[in-house]
């Protein structure tokens, strides 16, 4: 009975403060994002958790982890939906590779910072070193528009040559990261050891394609002939619920295998408009749900979760300089772009909480925990540093 109170406790704040979120207000910039972001559902999670009223404790969480499935499936299928070739080709290839380049050397460089810090806490298991670190640096790597948007909104002197190259790279440089990241599921303990790397990786792939395979022919055969909006929600819906629950069988990542999925159905199927609206239509409900039940995981004890949070953002922070140097560096026309504004990737967006809340799925644990608390507690400092940066960027550019 309890995990039912919980649900509709959750559904009541989440579709509730939905009307309230994501709305324009006038407040000050910091602020303004603060709130559009979401972050205070994360505070709303914290008090439903263990750490307080404890409406979402153990037992109710592990009973909604389906639900939770369901979410992250649902945010890897929105995801790939942004990767349509016939639109992908309208921009230079050099221009695609250096966002995905940028995601991957952001990645790197979190990825090394993490696994050295990591390397202070010998308790931690030398796998879990490199999942924690594979997992935080591919979260690390998403870049969202949402303080990018806000910033420019407010500022009509922008270059909007830089603008749309920001925007492109932060719709696209997750790709990498996301793909990186399904690497952490080779080192999961109970399968590491009893293969060879290279033969885990054969039988992960395999695994995921045949999945996708499976998936993609029932959506063939449901999306063969044009159905009511009722019906190709149903449908929709029903297979979202499907592969979630086939991904958690076969402990693959939600995320991952309907991203192929995204991909494969926005490039293949002639519903892609109308299926895109559906989904595209509870995004931010999804988005809210995520940070609810990422807050009731969040954990502080100590004052280690906020230092190595603000650590993981520094990292961060170089890594999306470095990586906006390598672009402009590819770039033919990268004299029009101001190295500065690497400021403007800093934002991370949702798809970040996505790979957090798959992490917590798949690997469960009190040492998951604490690591979940450093990068929560790093997203909010990332939130409060960001916007300042990006606010001083583009006052500074519309001032040259």
């Amino acid at each position: 009975m309890k995990i039912f109170f919980a649900l509709l406790i959750i559904i009541t704040l989440v579709f509730g403060g939905y009307h309230l979120t994501f709305r324009q207000f006038r407040l000050p910039l910091i602020a303004r994002t603060f709130y559009l972001s979401g972050l205070e559902f994360i505070l709303l999670g914290m008090l439903l958790g263990p750490m307080f009223f404890n409406v979402l404790d153990e037992d109710s969480i592990k009973g909604l982890e389906p639900l939770m499935a369901l979410l992250l499936a649902w945010v890897g299928m929105l995801f790939g939906f942004q990767f349509e070739i016939s639109m992908l080709r309208r921009f230079p290839l050099i221009q695609f590779l250096a966002a995905i380049g940028e995601g991957l050397v952001t990645l790197g460089f979190v990825f090394v910072g993490i696994y050295i810090t990591f390397g202070l806490f010998p308790e931690i298991p030398e796998n879990m070193k490199v999942i924690y670190s594979l997992a935080l640096a591919s979260a690390a790597a998403c870049t969202a528009q949402t303080g990018l948007a806000l910033v420019a909104s407010a500022n009509h002197k922008v270059n909007r040559d830089s603008l749309n190259l920001i925007c492109y790279i932060s719709s696209i440089g997750g790709a990498g990261a996301l793909i990186v990241y399904g690497v952490v599921f080779l080192f999961r303990p109970e399968t590491s050891f009893s293969v060879s790397f290279l033969h885990r990786l054969g039988i992960e792939a395999g695994m995921t394609i045949a999945a996708c395979f499976s998936l993609l022919l029932l959506y063939t055969l449901f999306l063969t002939k044009w159905r009511r909006s009722e019906e190709l929600n149903l449908v929709i819906i029903s297979m979202a619920v499907l592969s979630s629950g086939m991904a958690s069988l076969m402990n693959l990542s939600p995320i991952l295998l309907n991203f192929f999925m995204g991909f494969c159905l926005v490039n293949l199927s002639l519903e892609k408009e109308r299926i895109f609206n559906l989904l595209i239509s509870v995004e931010k409900p999804v988005y809210l749900m995520i940070l609810v039940f990422l807050g009731a995981y969040f954990k502080i004890d100590s004052m280690w979760p906020l230092i190595l949070g603000l650590s993981y953002i520094l990292f961060r922070i170089l890594g999306k300089f470095s990586g906006w140097f390598m672009v402009v560096a590819l770039k033919p026309d990268s004299k029009r772009h101001s190295p500065k504004l690497g400021f403007a990737l800093i934002d991370q967006g949702g798809l970040p909480l996505a790979i957090l809340l798959d992490l917590l799925l798949g690997f469960r644990g009190e040492f998951t925990r604490i690591v979940i608390s450093v990068a929560i507690a790093g997203i909010v400092f990332n939130d409060i540093i960001g916007v300042y940066f990006q606010k001083r960027l583009f006052v500074v550019n519309s001032n040259e």
